[in-house]
């Protein structure tokens, strides 16, 4: 299907989800994940007895986004097979977050690597969400036991990522484990109640060491936050790339462009996003099949849709192809995440291909990774 290395820019490694899995305890792992939990609306909650789809939200409180607003009378855990489980007034509820063969919500390097294989992916960058632990060291190893295979992006405690403590962290994790780029999750600003956004100057450390390092730093944006709406967490954006031009972003998940479409799907994306995407070192993730291979059949055609518009607008050269492994087979395959574009996407030109497939991902990492990323590619 391809003649060059295709390069995944989303996938995840993990260990099982119920350990510390990085994190100084069990507890700190899992107050991310139970707040991953309240704001993720992507599966629905379940009452466990019948299956049923309940509105219901009880896992934090609504006025309060700040660690204080989190229940502690819900038995918030992790269960099996892809679930996690939580019990309201004696009744038990569940997310299907992981796919249901997730026996004990792991997925090892190996596994991976194999699944890799076998849907024809050369190399994957691992994204680094609290949800799954602070993993640096996790993709170290893995990307020493299996070269060229993996890139491994740094993890900080957003909400305090300006302290000495989480800098010197980064650092070692750039350096020393050689990650290749910062995960900043805008959601992790829960621990300090929104307090502080990173646009504000006291974030100016860190998005200094990042720039001295010649690292990407890939951003989880909400559409519907205590920050505000999509374009509001855009505006913060535009701001640090305004104050620190030398740093490059990725849009993870990329552009939510059923946001900006029209009744007769036409997109028209606000001035501010259009000015990022045409004229900033900001890239967009084409990651369809996660948000909406729940909604919609195989080849997505809706999707297809708009990443064709996507193209015709803003060209080829700020989009990467990403499939959210192994989050994605709760909806398809590996090879069908790759597939319903690499085929039924007869609007991309042979050199579209090549950009969003690989080149474009071996743009975005300093020279050592892309050396690492090339040999492994060709």
């Amino acid at each position: 299907m391809f003649d060059f290395g295709v390069i995944d820019i989303h996938a995840h490694i993990f260990p099982p989800l119920a350990g510390a899995c990085g994190f100084r305890d069990v507890e700190t792992h899992r107050l991310h994940q139970q707040r991953a939990m309240h704001v993720h609306g992507n599966q629905p909650y379940r009452r466990r007895r019948d299956n049923a789809v309940t509105q219901l939200r009880p896992l934090w409180s609504p006025q309060d986004p700040s660690e204080a607003g989190r229940a502690t009378d819900v038995d918030f855990r992790i269960g099996r097979h892809g679930r996690f489980e939580w019990t309201k007034d004696g009744e038990d509820y569940y997310v299907q977050f992981l796919p249901p063969y997730m026996e004990d919500l792991s997925a090892p390097a190996e596994t991976i690597v194999r699944q890799m294989d076998y849907a024809g992916i050369v190399t994957a960058v691992l994204q680094n969400d609290h949800i799954y632990g602070n993993l640096a060291e996790d993709f170290a190893a893995a990307s020493s036991a299996h070269p060229g295979r993996f890139l491994g992006l740094a993890q900080v405690e957003e909400a305090f990522a300006f302290e000495d403590r989480e800098l010197t962290g980064l650092i070692d994790q750039i350096d020393r484990l050689g990650m290749a780029g910062l995960y900043f999750t805008t959601t992790g600003l829960f621990r300090n109640g929104y307090r502080t956004l990173p646009d504000d100057p006291v974030y100016d450390p860190l998005w200094q060491e990042v720039a001295k390092r010649d690292v990407p730093v890939f951003w989880v944006h909400s559409a519907n936050s205590p920050i505000g709406t999509y374009e509001d967490e855009i505006r913060h954006l535009s701001r640090i790339v305004e104050r620190h031009p030398a740093l490059r972003h990725v849009l993870v998940h990329g552009v939510p462009t059923a946001l900006y479409a029209d009744e007769s799907e036409r997109i028209a994306l606000p001035p501010l996003l259009d000015r990022l995407l045409r004229e900033a070192p900001v890239f967009a993730e084409l990651l369809y099949p996660i948000a909406w291979g729940g909604r919609m059949a195989y080849p997505y055609p809706r999707a297809l849709n708009h990443a064709r518009q996507l193209v015709e607008t803003y060209g080829s050269n700020r989009l990467l192809w990403g499939s959210d492994m192994p989050n994605v087979e709760r909806y398809c395959t590996y090879a069908q995440s790759l597939r319903y574009l690499a085929d039924h996407a007869d609007f991309l030109l042979a050199e579209d291909t090549r950009r969003i497939f690989r080149e474009n991902a071996l743009s975005l990492f300093p020279r050592r990774a892309v050396t690492a990323l090339a040999n492994a590619a060709d």
